[in-house]
């Protein structure tokens, strides 16, 4: 069987591409997600800025740019990987559904969608979201506001085998890793309620299990390991959509986070949900 556009867009973007050591390729995706928001008629801008003394740019497509509309819905994920690993599900996963989910609804008033750099830890350094703090502050700064955000990150892969789920401390869900998680700080609970009975409505072979996060994560750090954590202390609604990454997926930052181990259905699946949840929204 054929891939799908999205399954090809993964592996467009699969390999390595952290930020030090494969600097160049990580210059070719940001090349390649900019190119393709442009053929689907997107204007494209970029948040550039230095981190040690190189250049790193978040990517932005909206209809008709900033400042544009008074709020923007968010959809975004993070297109670098860590170091050592080529980057399937963590995060060329999220990507391919956020430049699937653009095909569909295509340039929207209200719409932007946001392929952060560096999320990943920094190769001799405990410093990540870089990419996306600067974004957050940097759109503050500019008077943008966003009325929330949907981070895709890590969403490829699953598992039916009893046991296959782990969980952080005080998390109640199923021990088997098939369904999509949703964490979201508590102003984010109607984006949560908007997913799920899209989801339950357009794809009802989607499982779905969600998480309100407290005191903005720090309760559970784990629950801030992606691109919606800096909007929540910016005090915005924000979910992260993930397979729970480190939880389920064995390949999780190595070198074997390859797309063989994904699951296409689920992917696409998790695209149309979301797809269906921001027509509502918007």
């Amino acid at each position: 069987m054929a891939d799908s556009r999205l399954m090809k867009t993964l592996k467009d973007i699969e390999g390595f591409r952290d930020g030090v050591e494969f600097y160049n390729r990580l210059g070719e995706v940001a090349k390649y997600i900019e190119e393709r928001f442009h053929a689907l008629s997107f204007k494209v801008e970029e948040d550039r800025f230095v981190y040690r003394e190189r250049e790193y740019l978040n990517i932005i497509a909206t209809k008709g740019g900033l400042p544009g509309a008074e709020g923007f819905w968010v959809v975004g994920a993070h297109y670098d990987a860590v170091h050592g690993s080529p980057g399937a599900d963590d995060n060329a996963s999220g990507v391919a559904v956020m430049l699937d989910i653009a095909e569909a609804l295509g340039p929207s008033e209200g719409l932007m969608f946001v392929a952060f750099t560096l999320e990943e830890p920094q190769k001799n350094s405990l410093e990540f979201l870089v990419g996306s703090k600067h974004f957050v502050k940097e759109m503050k700064r500019c008077g943008v506001s966003f009325k929330g955000a949907f981070i895709l990150e890590s969403v490829g892969y699953t598992s039916d085998k009893e046991g296959s789920q782990l969980l952080p401390p005080f998390v109640n869900a199923p021990d088997r890793g098939d369904f999509i998680g949703l964490v979201g700080n508590s102003k984010a609970g109607f984006m949560m309620d908007a997913f799920t009975e899209a989801a339950g409505n357009a794809v009802p072979g989607l499982k779905v299990v969600r998480y309100t996060s407290r005191l903005r994560g720090y309760l559970i750090p784990e629950t801030r390991f992606s691109d919606h954590a800096p909007f929540w202390d910016a005090g915005y609604p924000a979910v992260m959509i993930t397979d729970t990454a480190m939880f389920r997926n064995p390949w999780y930052h190595t070198e074997h986070d390859r797309s063989e181990h994904l699951n296409e259905v689920f992917m696409l699946r998790v695209s149309e949900a979301l797809g269906e949840t921001l027509k509502r929204l918007l």
